[in-house]
């Protein structure tokens, strides 16, 4: 049976890097499926240089794919604006990255956030979410380096582990494992 542990932080001033929470992650991933996670900006800084400078897109849908054909990240959101050369901004925008195993995917929800193409890095003012099988997390600011697979969360963070043993290596034991009583 899976433990949950909530962490409740609500604190204004207590910033909380969830690059260590990733890094278990990526971690996890790599070493379940000896594979490197795929940055999320996977093509999308080439398909938004053609976009026009003030261009607006609804509904957009923006996959990437590796060299094999398989999909490693779906970028959905309800408006993508390109501001100038190097930004972009976005409403409702949702960011999935796929894994091998589904239990690794990572999904990251953002009411508006800015992307720099060039520098690879997304940034959100208002509440995310970041969430995957095991766990999920709420701030009220967002960075995200897409190239490094690494971000960080300020203000008010709520973290919610659902399978502890996911971070700690230990099995839970199964009900069929237990002694007869």
């Amino acid at each position: 049976m899976p433990s949950f542990v909530t962490l409740l932080e609500p604190t204004r001033r207590r910033a909380l890097t969830f690059s260590t929470v990733l890094g278990v992650v990526a971690g996890l991933v790599m070493f379940s499926t000896g594979q490197q996670p795929a940055p999320a900006d996977s093509g999308v800084s080439a398909f938004m240089k053609m976009v026009p400078l003030g261009a607006e897109s609804k509904g957009a849908v923006i996959p990437s794919f590796d060299a094999a054909g398989k999909r490693t990240s779906l970028i959905t959101a309800d408006v993508i604006r390109r501001i100038d050369d190097e930004r972009l901004y976005a409403e409702g925008l949702v960011v999935q990255m796929f894994n091998a195993n589904p239990a690794n995917n990572l999904r990251m929800d953002l009411k508006t956030a800015f992307y720099h193409m060039t520098g690879g890095v997304l940034r959100s003012r208002e509440r995310s979410r970041v969430s995957r099988a095991d766990f999920q997390i709420e701030g009220d600011n967002l960075v995200f380096d897409t190239a490094k697979n690494q971000g960080r969360m300020t203000g008010d963070i709520r973290m919610v582990i659902f399978d502890t043993s996911a971070l700690s290596g230990e099995v839970s034991p199964s009900p069929e494992s237990q002694p007869a009583k």
